[in-house]
């Protein structure tokens, strides 16, 4: 598994959790303790959200349907 692969399946969705956790803990009035820390939850998501898109996703294999010869991989999609 390598940077780009471990950022598509862990780091981007794990970021956009915390950021929405950090939400939710911010509008419960019954734990004090998530409540304080809710803004600095929701921080550590929009960081690494921040950094997250900015990590190419994978590059995806083309299949050569003519089996001409090796093709070239098509590059993954941008991320802003």
């Amino acid at each position: 598994m390598n940077l780009r692969v471990f950022n598509q399946k862990f780091l981007e969705p794990g970021s956009m959790t915390l950021m929405i956790l950090g939400i939710v803990f911010l509008c419960q009035p019954w734990i004090e303790v998530l409540h304080q820390y809710s803004v600095t939850i929701m921080l550590i998501g929009l960081i690494g959200f921040n950094v997250a898109v900015h990590i190419p996703a994978p590059e995806k294999k083309v299949i050569d349907e003519d089996e001409t010869g090796p093709s070239a991989p098509v590059h993954g999609g941008t991320h802003g």
